[in-house]
């Protein structure tokens, strides 16, 4: 039991060195630019520690524990071979009888001393098996019913009824969020940071239920749809692009891997970023890094919009896709939303107002409730919370 409550510390600690590795070498430009070495590498020294100690711990029980079997074996040959001679003197026993007892107690007493070295090993792995079964155990909230409907491309509409939404019951975050979203639309969630604009996506993708209302597309209530069918309607761009460590063509085709070379050239040129690829060395087999570090911010988020492209999904949300990059890239990348949204349904979370001017409908939130919605120049009549935060940008 010690032993085991000992390897389980170690795995534990060992965990958090190796998440602290992991930090670091992702972070390394952050760290270098804030001069945080020293710091980062105190920090790494103290679970280092930690995890070395623990493992000391451990080791030192294991090699406890096998000569305390070993002595308890001799204690025993020990015994038997006194006891023997005791009545070999006596005429009970013969030198021949302990002497072929001694041999068939050695015989017994290998296989024990393999039996101990294995319950060590056994300790190890018990623990590993719990927290890889924890892990197992994990029960995901989001899935598809039993009998799930299977939805057919989207052709009509999207419903909020009355949402609200929490992630603890007591702060609630979406409070009856009521609006429709027609096909071939596009409508702008607008807003202070925090008022719930990316969490409307959320639900729209089903990572997360509502906890009041419901969402339906097409008529189907969300919660009885069959996920993935639900979630190849919808392409998502948000600000924090997502690259796989690999080739422009591997991060093209994600989600797409049956794509024509043809398909994949068309996706590029809508998004702005067929030229750039061309003028590469090695073209569409050029290695993007880990998460894309070797392209730039608007490189990227073309590469993700071609992404979206050749997905062809009918809905699409974008999620302040701007919001991080230079007024030419946003040229370009704003080229290829009014692109992308021409024939899908859009969903568009903004800062910058500019990008939503033209939007059907603006959904104006504040605390997690709609205060105001309409068209740019019915809310700029208005004198509200839209024209405030146009006002703070512009004037």
């Amino acid at each position: 039991r010690r032993i085991r409550a000992a390897y389980r510390r170690v795995r534990t600690s060992s965990g958090v060195m190796n998440n602290q590795i992991q930090q670091a070498l992702t972070s390394i430009g952050l760290i270098k630019s804030f001069t945080t070495e020293k710091a980062t590498a105190n920090t790494f020294e103290n679970v280092n520690e930690q995890n070395r100690d623990n493992q000391l711990t451990a080791t030192r029980l294991g090699a406890t524990f096998s000569p305390i079997t070993d002595f308890v074996n001799y204690l025993g040959t020990a015994i038997i071979l006194g006891f023997g001679a005791f009545q070999v003197m006596h005429g009970q026993f013969t030198v021949g009888l302990i002497v072929a007892y001694t041999a068939y107690l050695g015989i017994l007493q290998a296989p024990i001393r393999q039996v101990t070295g294995l319950i060590q090993q056994l300790q190890q792995a018990t623990v590993s098996f719990e927290r890889i079964e924890t892990l197992q155990a994990a029960v995901p909230r989001v899935v598809s019913p039993p009998n799930a409907i299977k939805l057919a491309r989207f052709h009509d509409r999207i419903q909020f009824d009355r949402v609200g939404f929490s992630y603890d019951p007591s702060v609630p975050v979406l409070k009856n969020i009521d609006f429709s979203l027609a096909k071939e639309q596009v409508i702008a969630l607008v807003g202070s940071s925090g008022a719930g604009k990316t969490t409307i996506t959320n639900l729209l993708d089903r990572f997360y239920d509502p906890t009041e209302g419901k969402i339906t597309l097409d008529g189907v209530d969300l919660r009885q749809a069959d996920l993935e069918s639900l979630r190849q309607q919808i392409a998502i761009v948000s600000q924090d692009v997502i690259l796989l460590d690999g080739t422009i063509k591997e991060n093209l085709e994600y989600g797409t891997p049956n794509a024509s070379e043809a398909a994949i050239w068309q996706a590029a040129e809508a998004a702005n970023i067929a030229t750039f690829i061309r003028e590469l060395p090695d073209g569409l087999a050029t290695q993007v890094g880990e998460r894309g570090i070797r392209l730039s911010g608007g490189q990227k988020q073309r590469i993700a919009i071609a992404r979206v492209f050749l997905k062809n999904a009918p809905i699409v949300i974008l999620d302040e896709a701007t919001a991080a990059l230079d007024n030419e890239s946003e040229r370009f990348v704003q080229a290829s939303f009014d692109r992308l949204m021409a024939d899908r349904t859009s969903l568009v979370i903004a800062h910058r107002l500019s990008t939503v001017r033209h939007a059907d409908n603006i959904l104006v939130l504040e605390h997690g409730e709609i205060v105001e919605s309409g068209t740019h120049d019915q809310l700029m009549s208005q004198n509200g919370r839209y024209k405030e935060l146009y006002d703070l940008q512009f004037t």
